[in-house]
């Protein structure tokens, strides 16, 4: 797919100038410290375990990372920079055999690298080619999901999915659960293991089309970032009809990733009429789209929405506010998939 191999290329390339770099800037910092007995040999072994602590670094920080509001935050941060700072000054010492007063001053230049680096990801990377988010909900289950609990389907053994429910519930709630093969229940004996929400990467190159998984701005309030599938294009009629969307009062055919979902045009615990129903079509301008979520049942999407962005309907989300197209669930490494 040109996403992946776009993405590849970008990773395969933008390591190679780290690696690159990395060393140039570490022996233009030995010379500045004065360091004597400086080896091309030395260099790329420095470079090589430097490179590898960060690597563990990373992944030990994807595993373990605690929430926001958790106190270890703290002692996160003090990991990060004993891996970023204190363990390639420790290394140049040793390798280099100087004191690490002078490892320190040694080291300063390569900040550079990562500055640079740091730059192209600010001011290219994320506006115009890619960005990485975190599933926040369960809205897009089983395509994206958040932090959730797993069960069993009842129906076809297949893994099942909910958002935790919240311990001060009382009566304790029997969550509503959706499997693989979007098949929905309510569960009762659910384990409490909270397993932890995907992260994955949005291309901002892309144009979106019908079926795309797509980032945006939330109409209401554009602070708020949402992720949807988009059902609905500009200048389309959009209703939602035995499970399934009607466009201009034909069907068109999912892709197979949505084969046995469904679509609600009713749901038992919202009261007001939905956009997108038979009897309350959704009329789209010239640059809206229409946007629903894969767990139907549970999904805040163009169908319950009551206020929209100025100047357009309520169901719709304007073109101006898409971010992008999910290409990629990236982690954790086994919900690793291509999306496009």
């Amino acid at each position: 797919m040109l996403s992946t191999a776009i993405y590849a290329t970008l990773f395969i390339v933008l390591s190679m100038l780290y690696v690159v770099m990395w060393p140039v800037f570490l022996r233009l910092g030995l010379q500045w410290a004065k360091v004597s007995d400086v080896t091309t040999r030395r260099i790329v072994f420095a470079t090589a375990s430097v490179i590898a602590i960060n690597v563990v670094a990373a992944m030990a920080f994807r595993f373990f990372t605690p929430p926001p509001e958790s106190r270890t935050i703290i002692l996160f941060g003090v990991v990060g920079l004993a891996a970023n700072v204190l363990a390639p000054c420790l290394i140049i010492s040793w390798v280099f055999g100087i004191r690490i007063h002078r490892s320190f001053q040694a080291w300063l230049p390569t900040v550079l690298s990562s500055g640079a680096f740091l730059l192209f990801v600010i001011l290219l990377l994320r506006p115009y080619l890619y960005e990485a988010f975190r599933t926040s909900s369960n809205s897009m289950a089983p395509t994206l999901l958040g932090e959730h609990w797993r069960s069993t389907c009842p129906e076809c053994g297949q893994p099942n999915f909910c958002t935790p429910v919240p311990e001060h519930f009382t009566p304790p709630r029997s969550p509503r659960m959706i499997c693989e093969n979007f098949h929905v229940h309510l569960i009762d004996e659910v384990a409490h293991d909270v397993f932890p929400a995907d992260r994955f990467l949005v291309a901002k190159f892309l144009a979106a089309k019908r079926w795309d998984l797509v980032v945006f701005q939330y109409p209401d309030d554009r602070s708020i970032t949402y992720v949807s599938r988009l059902v609905g294009l500009p200048g389309e009629t959009i209703h939602i009809e035995g499970g399934a969307v009607w466009v201009n009062g034909g069907k068109p055919t999912p892709p197979d990733s949505l084969r046995g979902g469904k679509y609600l045009s009713e749901l038992t615990d919202w009261h007001n009429d939905l956009w997108g129903s038979k009897d309350r079509p959704a009329v789209l301008g010239p640059d809206e789209y229409f946007v629903l979520g894969d767990f139907s049942a549970v999904s805040n999407d163009s169908r319950i929405w009551k206020q929209g962005a100025p100047g357009h309907n309520p169901f719709a989300v304007p073109e101006s506010h898409l971010q992008g197209v999910v290409t990629h669930i990236y982690w954790p490494p086994e919900r690793w998939r291509i999306l496009r």
